[in-house]
């Protein structure tokens, strides 16, 4: 039965708002998106490129490289701290009485740890948003979004690329194994007495992958954490800002299938993960 859950969820949206960790990793996040942008601009002042149109001028010198790269830095702290603040939470608050507070005002057990579950999608997505606002703010600031261009000549059309329309898809591409590895996460917390195990377990899943990559083939994007947008090792978004770049290599046509593949794979993990947190909590002592 989810008794309470309105007040359930009410209770987390407002623990989770007011959590120091939380609002830190909000900007950590969006400052490191952000000086990527401008480490980047930098290193071209040093090496004195970005002249208009000069010789010298590379491609990565243009909002579109600028961004996608940056982008995929913050999805780099977004999945990590996915892992740790959700899969840490749950032990801790255990360990320490405070899951018991909620259960002793007459909320169910569904009902809360359902609520966590919502926190569990509410949560990576800020963090997801932190990092492309730092990217696309430092980035529209620092450098001109156009053709990709090196030293006078145009590698990369936007439009009949259509470069700004595949970093926004690989954008939203990293979204679904994002969540998938937060209901993981959840389900890890439930399961574990100890926050060391569960944030281990959760990283470990994410590390997976590029373990044995080689082994699964084709088959790896099956595996949602491959094509995560920042530690995946069939990243879409990894890709594209190779591709912005102007090496067009790095996005054969072949890749379209692993694409095709990581829209679908995340969502059975995230069911199963929502599904067994909610199930094992219900047995679960606190």
């Amino acid at each position: 039965m989810m008794k309470g859950f309105g007040r359930a969820l009410r209770g987390e949206i407002y623990l989770w708002t007011r959590k120091r960790s939380w609002r830190l990793a909000l900007l950590l996040i969006f400052l490191v998106a952000a000086g990527y942008v401008g480490a980047s601009r930098a290193l071209f002042a040093v090496a004195g490129r970005g002249t208009e149109m000069g010789p010298g001028v590379t491609a990565a010198w243009n909002f579109w490289p600028q961004f996608a790269a940056a982008s995929r830095t913050g999805f780099f702290l977004v999945e990590l701290l996915t892992v740790v603040l959700l899969a840490a939470a749950l032990p801790r608050e255990i360990n320490a009485g405070a899951a018991r507070d909620p259960l002793a005002r007459g909320l169910s057990r569904s009902a809360w740890i359902a609520a966590r579950a919502c926190i569990g999608v509410l949560l990576p997505l800020t963090l997801a948003a932190a990092a492309v606002a730092g990217a696309a703010g430092a980035g529209a600031l620092l450098f001109d979004a156009g053709d990709v261009m090196e030293d006078g000549e145009m590698l990369l059309s936007v439009a009949e690329e259509d470069l700004d329309g595949h970093i926004a898809r690989a954008i939203l591409h990293g979204i679904p194994p994002l969540l998938a590895l937060a209901a993981v996460a959840l389900a890890l917390s439930v399961l574990c007495r100890h926050a060391v195990v569960a944030v281990g377990l959760g990283l470990g899943l994410v590390l997976l992958p590029t373990f044995i990559h080689g082994q699964l083939g084709d088959a790896a994007p099956w595996l949602f954490p491959d094509t995560l947008a920042g530690l995946g090792t069939d990243s879409y978004l990894a890709r594209i800002a190779q591709f912005a770049e102007g090496y067009t290599s790095a996005f054969p046509e072949t890749f379209d299938a692993v694409i095709a593949k990581g829209w679908i794979a995340p969502w059975p993990a995230l069911i199963l993960g929502w599904a067994a947190a909610i199930l094992l909590f219900r047995r679960r002592a606190v």
